[in-house]
């Protein structure tokens, strides 16, 4: 999904968020929490972020056109109704990756 996001500084961006709840737990317009994405991060990644599957001509699952990463500590909160746009999907694996580094750094 693509909301609007403040960044740490307070301005307020679209962006992709990974949603990290069950589908299950979403209810029609209650808040649903997810993971910001960012292009900005260093390489190596820090130990708080999951790089994502992209691709300049948009990757086929995700969407992404630029070298993203998922910031596990960064976590937002919206509603379903917020939402800009419906984005891809993340993969499997890399779900995973993000759900437990989420628990990792304990920012449930």
């Amino acid at each position: 999904m693509w909301i609007e996001v403040p960044d740490p500084r307070g301005n307020r961006k679209r962006r992709p968020v990974v949603v990290v709840m069950a589908t299950e737990d979403i209810l029609l317009d209650g808040p649903v929490v997810g993971v910001a994405v960012t292009t900005t991060y260093p390489e190596p990644p820090p130990t708080n972020c999951v790089t994502l599957p992209w691709s300049e001509r948009g990757h086929p699952a995700t969407g992404l056109r630029r070298r993203s990463a998922a910031v596990c500590d960064w976590l937002v909160s919206f509603r379903p109704s917020e939402a800009v746009t419906e984005g891809g999907h993340v993969p499997g694996r890399t779900l995973q990756a993000i759900l437990s580094t989420v628990r990792d750094l304990n920012v449930e």
